[in-house]
């Protein structure tokens, strides 16, 4: 992918998880690494997602020097940690999704309650200690080791981190974990403490493969982003004026 095809799917990013809830106001991160490089995009310190236009868009490297663009938040150190530890991983995002904050309350894990997010079957990890605020290079660090290999950390207190290949992955897995928490919140409140019915392991995978081939995740954007221009038609000429 070339950089002006990772800001205009990265811009489009911000406003398709605003359409979907998953804005956390100014907290909230969104960052895409540029292919083979030591470097990223993301959006200006104390904007919330609803407000990035193209010209908000910041270019800043693995130290948080800014290479083009204004101030950026000091929290992306957490995206740095992820990305030095994952050169598989594209894309970071990460929210104060209200469900996943809810749910971690409990003390209960992530189970494969809904169809649409199987991909996250053994794949998302609980962190159940909440460290402040987070804005040094070792918490960085930390959420990294946490994470491990997998693709969703929900964090107790706070929120969730959720990584992958690319921005179309990470925008749809984020907005699966938000309506999966609410699912789980759901189901948990029905069944007065008895037990749970989750997907066996073996369909779960299946599925899983399915919800994360290019076809369904480029269905899955096409949509998304059809929603967010129909809800803010300016986007669509914000969007084509990066070239």
């Amino acid at each position: 992918m070339d950089e002006a095809t990772l800001r205009r799917e990265l811009l489009a990013a911000y406003h398709i998880l605003d359409v979907h809830g998953q804005n956390a106001g100014i907290a909230g991160h969104l960052t895409a690494r540029l292919p083979g490089g030591d470097s990223f995009w993301c959006h200006g310190y104390g904007q919330g997602f609803e407000e990035v236009r193209a010209d908000d868009l910041r270019h800043v490297d693995m130290d948080l020097k800014v290479l083009h663009g204004g101030k950026i938040n000091p929290s992306l150190v957490i995206h740095t940690g992820l990305y030095r530890a994952r050169p598989d991983i594209g894309c970071v995002i990460h929210t104060h999704s209200l469900n996943a904050v809810m749910l971690t309350a409990t003390g209960t894990p992530l189970l494969p309650l809904f169809q649409s997010a199987l991909m996250f079957h053994n794949d998302c990890a609980l962190h159940a200690e909440y460290g402040g605020i987070v804005d040094t290079v070792e918490t960085g660090v930390e959420l990294a080791a946490a994470l491990g290999p997998r693709r969703a950390l929900l964090l107790a207190n706070h929120g969730t981190l959720v990584v992958g290949r690319n921005v179309r992955e990470v925008v749809h897995c984020a907005i699966m974990l938000d309506d999966a928490c609410r699912i789980q919140l759901g189901a948990m409140a029905a069944a007065a403490g008895k037990p749970l019915s989750p997907v066996d392991d073996a369909t779960a995978q299946e599925a899983k493969r399915f919800l994360l081939s290019d076809k369904v995740l480029g269905l899955r954007w096409d949509h998304y982003l059809r929603r967010a221009i129909a809800a803010r038609p300016w986007l669509a000429a914000e969007i084509a004026s990066i070239a």
